[in-house]
C-alpha cells in the first residue's frame, strides 16, 4: 500500500482498494463502540487531535442526528439487528429538537431520523420526520424568501436576519421527503435565495449572508472556507439531483472552483490563511458531492476518480488511524485508538479552531467510504 504524504499534488495521487476501504470501515465501526463507553447516554460533539477525551453533551446541539446516522450507517453495513436498534433508540432521543428555533434541525432530522426510514422503514423514525418537517417549514421567511438560521443552537439574537450555507443539502433532502407540496416548494424557494445570496459566477460560494436595508447580503469573502465551500458543493450536487437545471450547471462550476482553488487533496481550512490549519473533513464533503455529480454527468468517472483520490487521500493520511503506516506511535501499532478520524477543523470551546474528531466527520467519512464500496448509492445520504 502506498501511503500519500500530507500536501502531495493531486499528479502523485493513489487510491485505496477494495480491501482498504473495507478496513478503513471496520476501524471505524470499532470506534463506534469506544465512542459510544465514553459517552453513555449523551451526545459526543468533539475530541481534541486524538485524544480520546470526549467533550459530551445531553442534548447533542446539531451534532446529535450525524451520532444517530452514524449508527443508521453501521446498521446498513452490519445488517445487525442490535445496531439498528442502537440507532433507534438514539433517534428517540432527538424528539426534543423539533422546537428548536434552528435550520440546523434539517441536519439532525435528515441524517439522524430520515436515513432510519429510508433504510429500514422504521415507523418512530418516519413520525419524526413528518414532524421536523412541518416544524422546519413553519419557520420559512416570506420576506426573505426562506428559512433563516434562527437564534437557538448559537445562531444569537440576530439569526432570524441571517442564512448560511451548511445546511442546503439536508434541507432539499429532508422537505422533499414532505407529504403535502408546499414543503418541495419551500426547499426550492431557500436554494434559489442561497444561489442568489451566496454563489458567485466563478463557482466560489460566500458562506453566510445577513438582512441589511431589507435585503439578503452576503457578509464572507467568497470561496475562501473549504467547508462552506463543500457544503455548497453538495448542496447544489442535491439540487440537481433533484431538479436538473439549471442546477446542474451550478453543481458542476461549483466542483471546478473546487478543483482549480484547492491544489492539494488534503484542503487547506481557509485559502486566505495558508499556515492555518487542513481540513480534512471539507475534502470528504467535497468528494461526496462529486460522487453524487458523477451519477448525473456524461464525464462522471472524471468526478468519481477525484472523489476517490481526496477519500485516500484523507484516509491515508496521519489524521485517520486505520492503518498502521500512517503512524509510530505504539499505542496505535496496538490498535487502541483504531478508527480515530481528527481531521474535523472546528472552535472550541477554547475559542480558537482545532483539528478534533468528530461524530459528523466520522459519519460522513465512513459515507463516503461506503460509496466507494457500493454499499450504499450517492444520493442515499
Amino acid at each position: 500500500m502506498h501511503l500519500m504524504k500530507e500536501g502531495s499534488s493531486n499528479e502523485q495521487a493513489q487510491m485505496l482498494s477494495r480491501e482498504e476501504v473495507l478496513k478503513a470501515l471496520e476501524s471505524l465501526i470499532r470506534r463506534m463502540d469506544t465512542i459510544d463507553a465514553q459517552c453513555k447516554d449523551g451526545f459526543p460533539l468533539y475530541s481534541p487531535g486524538s485524544t480520546d477525551q470526549w467533550t459530551v453533551s445531553p442534548g447533542g446541539s446539531w451534532v446529535g442526528g450525524f451520532w444517530s446516522g452514524w449508527w443508521w450507517l453501521r446498521a446498513r453495513v452490519t445488517g445487525s439487528i442490535s445496531d439498528k436498534c442502537k440507532a433507534a433508540e438514539i433517534c428517540a432521543r432527538l424528539s426534543s429538537k423539533i422546537a428548536a428555533d434552528s435550520i440546523n434541525r434539517c441536519q439532525i432530522f435528515w441524517y439522524g431520523a430520515a436515513l432510519g426510514n429510508l433504510w429500514f422503514g422504521d415507523i418512530s423514525a418516519r413520525s419524526l420526520v413528518e414532524e421536523s418537517i412541518a416544524a422546519i417549514g413553519a419557520s420559512y421567511d416570506r420576506k426573505i424568501n426562506c428559512i433563516p438560521l434562527g437564534t437557538g443552537m448559537g445562531g444569537g439574537r440576530e439569526g432570524n436576519q441571517c442564512v448560511t450555507i451548511d445546511t442546503l443539502a439536508s434541507l432539499i433532502q429532508l422537505l422533499n421527503r414532505g407529504e403535502h407540496s408546499v414543503y418541495p416548494y419551500i426547499s426550492r424557494c431557500h436554494a434559489d435565495t442561497i444561489l442568489d445570496t451566496c454563489f458567485t459566477k466563478n463557482g466560489a460560494f460566500h458562506t453566510a449572508a445577513h438582512l441589511r436595508a431589507a435585503r439578503l447580503r452576503a457578509t464572507d469573502r467568497a470561496g475562501m472556507w473549504s467547508r462552506g465551500q463543500a457544503w455548497g458543493m453538495l448542496g447544489l450536487s442535491r439540487a440537481a439531483a433533484q431538479w436538473g437545471e439549471p442546477y446542474l450547471t451550478y453543481a458542476q462550476s461549483a466542483c471546478h472552483y473546487w478543483r482549480q482553488s484547492r491544489h492539494n487533496l488534503l484542503a487547506p481550512n481557509r485559502l486566505d490563511d495558508p499556515s492555518g490549519p487542513p481540513d480534512p473533513s471539507s475534502s470528504v464533503i467535497a468528494s461526496l458531492a462529486m460522487l453524487v455529480l458523477a451519477d448525473l454527468v456524461p464525464d462522471g468517472d472524471e468526478w468519481r476518480l477525484y472523489a476517490h483520490q481526496q477519500i485516500t487521500a484523507v484516509t491515508l493520511s496521519r489524521y485517520f488511524i486505520g492503518f498502521e503506516e500512517n503512524h509510530g506511535r505504539e499505542k496505535y501499532k496496538e490498535g487502541k485508538a483504531q478508527g480515530i478520524f481528527w481531521g474535523c477543523c472546528y472552535k472550541t470551546n477554547r475559542g480558537h479552531d482545532e483539528l478534533v474528531e468528530s461524530a459528523w466527520g466520522s459519519f460522513l467519512l465512513m459515507a463516503a467510504l461506503c460509496v466507494l464500496a457500493d454499499i450504499i448509492e450517492p444520493s442515499d445520504c
